[in-house]
């Protein structure tokens, strides 16, 4: 038979409660503090603006401009390297998406381009900060039949 000492019983579980308090006690200050250092929600209007690529040296996209000419109505006009001056692609529809039905965190958005030679569906990802920067990808489908390849790229900009 086992013997056990009644104090020391005691004893283990004070120590026992005490560090479940403890816990409790932590991971509320936690959840308390993430609460305020939440980052600021990002409305369809956080892209409007003039962006610049970040590479000047960039032979593709170099700049777009977001535009808001209507109530949830957002516009986009993208222009890549071309010489003496960049290219216009033109203005288009610019959509914004959350992560569900119910999000109002609109932090990514989609442009689409159709022109005579090819269609490009771009693609915005607001970041930074500040919501400051946009990860931009560009998808671009050949339609020409000119035996060009498909492609994609990605760019980085800021607010100019």
């Amino acid at each position: 038979m086992i013997s056990v000492d009644h104090d020391y019983l005691l004893l283990i579980t004070g120590v026992s409660e005490m560090f479940n308090r403890s816990i409790t006690i932590a991971t509320c200050g936690t959840l308390f503090a993430a609460g305020l250092m939440a980052p600021a929600l990002a409305a369809p209007q956080d892209f409007v603006g003039n962006w610049v690529n970040v590479d000047s040296n960039t032979r593709g996209i170099t700049r777009f401009v977001v535009t808001a000419p209507q109530p949830n109505t957002l516009k986009v006009q993208a222009f890549g390297k071309c010489h003496p001056t960049d290219c216009a692609f033109g203005t288009t529809q610019f959509t914004t998406y959350g992560n569900s039905v119910q999000d109002t965190d609109h932090k990514e958005g989609t442009a689409t381009y159709r022109q005579s030679f090819a269609n490009d569906f771009l693609t915005f990802a607001l970041g930074g900060a500040n919501k400051n920067q946009i990860l931009l990808q560009s998808f671009t489908q050949f339609t020409d039949n000119s035996a060009r390849q498909n492609y994609f790229a990605q760019y980085r900009f800021k607010r100019s």
